[in-house]
């Protein structure tokens, strides 16, 4: 007797495939026996490309179904001792077959739970949040007259370039030898004229496209770009030198300090750091020219700017202040009456501005 040819499954499949296409063209498949091969086998489960159809009402199915197992053999002769073999080892592996269950119905309830708040709720929050963000960034543009034109407020209150360019003048030599210089909230591009008039190299970076505009035009390098982004993505150690003239006062206390954490990581050691600020110690400034930005958020005494370097590492720390003011209490009559008057111009009529001087460690 030979041997029995294996059967071509595929070849099987296809001629049975052929023979239904044909009766269906020939109209001996009608519409209710293609109905009758849609309806699922009595007892049967649904396909999963069904379940796909409607997701979340199989996925309740499925949490809710049973598992079932029939440990019997049908084996002849050695089925009674594996159907027997197999309830001992149900009995033993029930308990932990149970936690294991019960931990995967915990996580299908909570993945169904999290896809009911990410599908459902999701979009409510996500309007809610946008709503949010945008209240908070009307709230800061409202605190600091962001929507005010920026050239306006110089012509009125910034400064004279003149006064500007002498008030400059006394921190250049500071930086001379330096090929690399930033200068922060560049505005102008007057400290950076300076520096080039020097031979000192140097660039800025400032927020107002109109302050970078005008330096450009003056054919300085200028960046429109955040301080704090700036600082974090050049090289580390590749500024030998930075200059930060009245931007300390325009940013919150935490700022401050994360940007001086970003001064120290990009400074190259030794290198010198400069930041001048409104000084609050004469009440004239603290208590009334200070204000008269609307962006200023604070003002900074000099001994808190002073611990501010000391703490994130400067080095040779010292504080300079200038620009005295222009009114003054005449100091005349006897020295107790001089002395008087001496201490009272120095708390109402003193500097207006100072400069914090530190150096990177090396």
């Amino acid at each position: 007797m030979g041997e029995q040819e294996p059967i071509d499954l595929d070849a099987l499949m296809a001629e049975i495939r052929e023979r239904i296409r044909t009766k269906r063209e020939k109209g001996i498949y009608g519409p209710d026996v293609d109905a009758l091969m849609r309806v699922p086998l009595p007892g049967g489960r649904r396909i999963f490309a069904d379940d796909l159809q409607d997701p979340l009402a199989a996925l309740a199915e499925a949490l809710d179904e049973e598992v079932e197992y029939d440990p019997r053999s049908r084996k002849p002769i050695v089925g009674p001792v594996i159907t027997y073999a197999r309830k001992v080892v149900i009995s033993l592996v029930r308990w932990w077959m149970g936690a294991i269950l019960e931990r995967q119905e915990r996580i299908n309830r909570l993945l169904a739970a999290a896809y009911d708040y990410e599908g459902q709720m999701a979009p409510r929050f996500g309007a809610r949040l946008e709503r949010l963000e945008r209240d908070w960034k009307e709230r800061r543009e409202h605190e600091v007259a962001a929507n005010l034109h920026s050239v306006y407020f110089q012509a009125r209150f910034g400064g004279d370039e003149p006064v500007i360019r002498r008030q400059s003048e006394a921190f250049v030599d500071l930086f001379e030898g330096r090929r690399r210089v930033l200068d922060l909230g560049s505005g102008r591009g007057i400290f950076l004229q300076l520096l080039r008039d020097k031979g000192i190299g140097g660039y800025g970076v400032d927020l107002d496209p109109r302050m970078v505009a005008q330096a450009r035009e003056k054919g300085l390098e200028a960046h429109e770009v955040d301080a704090l982004t700036h600082l974090r993505q050049v090289e580390a150690g590749s500024v030998d030198g930075l200059y930060a003239r009245h931007l300390a006062e325009h940013i919150l206390p935490g700022e401050l300090v994360e940007i001086l954490r970003a001064c120290r990581r990009a400074l190259a050691p030794g290198a010198p750091l400069v930041f001048i600020t409104p000084n609050p110690q004469t009440l004239t400034v603290g208590a009334h020219t200070f204000w008269m930005d609307p962006q200023h958020l604070r003002p900074i005494p000099p001994d808190l700017f002073r611990f501010y370097l000391e703490v994130e590492g400067f080095t040779d720390i010292e504080v300079r202040t200038f620009e005295p003011s222009e009114r003054r209490l005449r100091e005349d009559g006897d020295s107790n009456r001089r002395e008087n008057i001496k201490l009272l111009n120095e708390t109402l009529f003193g500097d207006r501005d100072y400069a914090v001087i530190g150096y990177a460690p090396r």
